[in-house]
């Protein structure tokens, strides 16, 4: 996966995912980042329809967006380590 960072201020962030990334991704990330106090606003668009690169945007309230970011793929990250562990004991 490529991010291409195409704007970065005190507490606004916007970048691009590539690699043939589609939406199914920037929507879980702008999911979760809606959910977080420190947020003000987060959304992802495409540019056009036939070139998939989701661009998410994000500002906040208070904070860096870039540590904001981080910590909201950190709890992703440990989300997804539980589902497995959950579909690991059904296997067994």
């Amino acid at each position: 996966m490529e991010i291409n960072l195409l704007k970065k201020e005190k507490k606004e962030i916007e970048f691009e995912l590539g690699g043939g990334e589609d939406t199914t991704l920037a929507e879980l990330i702008v999911f979760k980042l809606n959910q977080v106090p420190d947020v003000e606003f987060a959304a992802y668009k495409i540019e056009h329809p036939l070139v998939e690169c989701p661009r998410i945007y994000v500002r906040t309230k208070k904070g860096d967006p870039a540590k904001v970011i981080e910590k909201v793929l950190d709890g992703l990250k440990k989300e997804v380590a539980e589902f497995r562990g959950l579909i690991s004991k059904m296997k067994a």
